[in-house]
C-alpha cells in the first residue's frame, strides 16, 4: 500500500531519440515532480531522495535524511535564491562533477536545476552519459549567478559507499556498520563478482535468515551485465539504437519524505 508504480510517457522519454538509449531512462529523472504531480496521493510530499535500482540501504534511511540536511540544507532551500538539486560526488570519474545514482530534490525548489538538466540532454542527444549534461549545468550555473540553479555536491563520507571491486565489498562486512547507501555500480563492476561473494554480501546488508536466503535466492540474480556500458556504446550504430530491447537498463526508484 506505500508502494505507487508510475507508467512513463513514451514523449517523456523521447525513445529512439538519443545515441544510447539508455539515455531515455536518465531523462525521465528529470521529471520526477510532474510525475509526483500526477499522483493525488503524493500532493503532501515536498522532499523527494531518488536512488538507482542498484543501491541497497545499508543503515538507517532517516539518519541519511537527517545527516544531509543538517550539512547541506537538504530539506531546506530558500525561496528566494537558487533552485537546487544534491548529489554525491563521483570518486570513480576525472569527468564528471556528480553521480546522478542519488539525488536530493525538493518539489518545488529544484525544478529550474531539473529542467536544465533535461534542455542539456535535449541539446546534445550524442551524450553517452547523463553526468556529461550535469557538468554542463554544473558549469553554466559557476559562471551566471542568475542562472537559477545549483548543482551541490555531496561528501560520501559514511553515507555513500561503492562497491569497486569484489574485495573492496567484502572488506565492508568486516566493518562496525555499514554506510546508509551502497552502490553496487552494475554498469560496470558488478557483473564480475562472483555469485557466492555477492550472496554473502547482499544477505549480510540486508540481514536475512537462513529462510529467506533459502527462499529467495538473493544475490543470485541481483546482478546482470549491462548492455549500456561505454565500449557497447562506442560500438553501436544510432540508427540501431531504437531496435534494442530494454532489458538491461536500470529502472527508477523513488522515495518521498
Amino acid at each position: 500500500e506505500n508502494v505507487i508504480v508510475m507508467q512513463s510517457k513514451d514523449e517523456d522519454m523521447k525513445i529512439g531519440y538519443f545515441y544510447d538509449e539508455a539515455m531515455k531512462y536518465k531523462r525521465y529523472k528529470t521529471l520526477i515532480p510532474q510525475y509526483f504531480d500526477s499522483e493525488p496521493d503524493l500532493d503532501e510530499i515536498e522532499h523527494i531522495y531518488y536512488m538507482d535500482i542498484d543501491m541497497m540501504m545499508g543503515a538507517p534511511f532517516q539518519s541519511l535524511v537527517n545527516g544531509l540536511d543538517e550539512k547541506y540544507g537538504t530539506e531546506s532551500i530558500p525561496s528566494d535564491g537558487n533552485d537546487k538539486i544534491f548529489m554525491f560526488s563521483d570518486p570513480l570519474s576525472a569527468t564528471y562533477v556528480v553521480n546522478s545514482g542519488f539525488i536530493a530534490l525538493d518539489r518545488e525548489k529544484s525544478r529550474r536545476c531539473l529542467e536544465s538538466w533535461r534542455k542539456e540532454m535535449d541539446a546534445n542527444p550524442g551524450f553517452p552519459k547523463d553526468q556529461l549534461s550535469l557538468n554542463e549545468v554544473f558549469e553554466k550555473s559557476g559562471e551566471d549567478e542568475n542562472y537559477g540553479c545549483e548543482i551541490v555536491p555531496m561528501e560520501h563520507e559514511n553515507y555513500l559507499r561503492y562497491t569497486v571491486n569484489e574485495s573492496f565489498m567484502l572488506n565492508m562486512m568486516d566493518e562496525e556498520v555499514y554506510p546508509n547507501l551502497i552502490h553496487i555500480y552494475n554498469s560496470c563492476k558488478a557483473e564480475k563478482f562472483s555469485e557466492t561473494s555477492t550472496e554473502l554480501f547482499v544477505s549480510d546488508v540486508l540481514m536475512l535468515s537462513e529462510e529467506e536466503k533459502a527462499k529467495h535466492g538473493y544475490g543470485k540474480a541481483v546482478i546482470t551485465p549491462s548492455k549500456t556500458d561505454w565500449e557497447s556504446t562506442q560500438r553501436r550504430l544510432p540508427e540501431l539504437a531504437v531496435e534494442e530491447e530494454d532489458d538491461g537498463h536500470e529502472d527508477l526508484t523513488y522515495f518521498g519524505a
